[in-house]
């Protein structure tokens, strides 16, 4: 019997529509945190950007160097005993810094923009490295073209944009970053070459020309791969990932021809540059780099990094896992482990998450700082894009495992929300109504216990801005140096000594009391002028008495013990505000 003017539900459709309802809000619970952390993070960036001094050592020792440059000074050259220049870096980002400079003089805007700039191509390069990825995992004709999953790679470039660790390092005065945005930039070109070499028809061996356009790629990378080693010369993960790939998964010809090209263009000019200035370019990007490792203090940086990103570092590690597990089923379908390695895309990301971890463990270096962690962090949230992309195809089929993406979601709120709690240290003050109430509270006390150690603040200075108060209180510090009728003035922090105007004698105070304490530089000089009172100023982060009282040794940093002996014995602590400022005495 038929049943007319009655209407009955499609069990599948509504068991869609409440699929696709979930997925709604879960999507937009995920995205609008990452919004909101990007914006938070840009926020810091643009707190530093307007920041009058240093927020790490580097950038003072940085924009002194090119300075020094514009005057016509070698900054490569064998060091004297008047002053101690570190230089140790290669020269490609101060050469960026020095047209603005030149005109503009002692300024930290420039070099923080340029690091911006590159914070943000890292962001675009991770998006289109995955869109690559996803639209072509074979280099077969014969395969369909496949749409690129255009969401796993926004996801990748807000997960960069939204960390902290990145945030920073995007807005200070150091290569780091431009070295970065290069190596990854080397690493997009090695792709596209490794997904073009089997569809291309070998070129006559006496057409140059066709052999350069087929394998325009190859030599792309390396050209970007020798920019970042002369930018930072550490910049070595990209191109030993994509040397080792090429070697296991296109041919051993492309792979020489890679490794010859980077080298030349790599080192040829830093052979070049050491050579005209008699070893002294050896002695500043290498020599003074001779510091002790130590596994305390890489695990200080390692372990801040895996508890405040623990969601990323797992999709990652999981990607490396099902990698793994693929490249063992297609190798015991095929019984040739090459052949598994070369239709596997991906061993490329798996190599370079590999040597960038690698390359991190500088980090445990003395003096060393989370920035060699940047590759690392740019790795991971390159595997964590990639997962996602896997998790959608998942939901997507008919997978058992299709739920793990809505859950996915999720995890990416709470991890998000984990970064406002463990960089931000966001606190239940910070919210007047809701932060009075107990569910607030103890959900607060949850998230700082799960990515955050207040124990060990990795990322440090609150996040690595300038504290309330700071900004004043070394403005008034610099303009007290600037109006003081004296020629010498000896500081340990270069932004002040940059602000007030003042001759600088050391650009990197860390460096050289290292470069003191292991005799690779003569402070004999420097004791000297402290010791004729020469120095109308000196102006010192730390107070000297209260680290004898503590150690029993002036033992500093960035004092080494023979100027903190000296300066006590001529000179008496006159005033104390955002720095300590020590008059001559009588």
């Amino acid at each position: 019997m038929k049943l007319e003017g009655v209407v009955i539900p499609n069990q599948s459709s509504s068991g869609e529509w409440r699929e696709r309802w979930l997925m709604g809000i879960l999507s937009g619970l995920a995205l609008v945190l990452l919004w909101a952390k990007v914006l938070f993070s840009l926020n810091i960036i643009w707190q530093i950007f307007n920041f009058a001094f240093q927020v790490d050592e580097s950038e003072g020792m940085i924009v002194a160097e090119t300075l020094l440059m514009d005057q016509g000074i070698n900054i490569y050259a064998p060091l004297h005993a008047d002053r101690f220049i570190a230089a140790p870096y290669t020269p490609l980002y101060y050469l960026l810094n020095w047209p603005f400079l030149h005109f503009i003089g002692a300024s930290f805007k420039p070099g923080r923009f340029i690091s911006f700039l590159a914070f943000c191509g890292i962001s675009f390069l991770l998006y289109k490295l995955i869109a690559s990825y996803t639209a072509s995992k074979s280099v077969s004709s014969s395969t369909p073209s496949i749409k690129p999953d255009r969401i796993a790679g926004l996801a990748a470039a807000l997960f960069w944009v939204s960390l902290g660790l990145s945030a920073f390092w995007g807005g200070a005065v150091k290569p780091d970053m431009l070295a970065l945005f290069f190596s990854l930039a080397g690493v997009y070109a090695i792709f596209r070459y490794s997904q073009k070499i089997n569809l291309l028809e070998a070129a006559p061996l006496g057409d140059l020309k066709s052999v350069l356009l087929s394998d325009k790629w190859l030599y792309i990378g390396a050209f970007y791969f020798a920019l970042a080693a002369m930018t930072k010369q550490t910049a070595f993960a990209g191109p030993l990932a994509c040397l080792v790939f090429l070697v296991l998964c296109c041919s051993f010809w492309s792979a020489l021809r890679f490794g010859v090209v980077w080298a030349v263009l790599a080192f040829g000019p830093m052979l070049l540059m050491n050579w005209l200035s008699n070893n002294g370019f050896w002695y500043h990007i290498v020599t003074v780099h001779e510091l002790p490792w130590s596994l305390e203090n890489y695990w200080k940086f390692f372990s801040g990094f895996v508890k405040s990103y623990q969601l990323y570092v797992g999709l990652s590690l999981i990607f490396l896992v099902l990698w793994l597990l693929d490249l063992l089923k297609t190798t015991w379908s095929l019984r040739r482990p090459l052949a598994a390695l070369q239709s596997n895309r991906a061993t490329l990301f798996i190599l370079y998450l590999g040597t960038s971890w690698g390359t991190g463990l500088s980090a445990g270096t003395y003096g060393g700082n989370h920035n060699h962690l940047l590759e690392l962090a740019a790795a991971i949230c390159l595997a964590s894009g990639l997962m996602v992309s896997r998790l959608r195809q998942w939901w997507q089929g008919s997978s058992k495992l299709k739920y793990t993406y809505p859950l996915l979601l999720l995890l990416v709120s709470l991890q998000t929300t984990g970064l406002f709690v463990g960089e931000g240290r966001v606190k239940p003050e910070d919210f007047p109504v809701l932060g009075s109430t107990a569910p607030t509270q103890a959900g607060l006390e949850v998230l700082r216990s799960l990515f955050y150690n207040p124990e060990s603040p990795w990322l440090g200075l609150e996040y690595r801005t300038p504290p309330p108060g700071l900004k004043e209180g070394l403005g008034q510090v610099a303009a007290f140096m600037t109006n003081d009728v004296g020629q010498l003035i000896y500081t340990d922090n270069v932004s002040l000594a940059l602000a007030s105007q003042k001759p600088i004698l050391t650009t990197d105070p860390f460096t050289q009391t290292h470069a003191t304490y292991f005799k690779r530089w003569d402070e004999s000089y420097l004791i000297e002028l402290i010791e004729r009172k020469q120095f109308h100023l000196i102006v010192l982060r730390a107070r000297i008495e209260e680290r004898l009282q503590t150690t029993g040794a002036a033992q500093d940093i960035y004092l080494s013990p023979g100027l903190a002996q000296a300066i006590l014995a001529n000179y008496n602590l006159t005033q104390s505000n955002a720095a300590f400022i020590y008059e001559p005495k009588n």
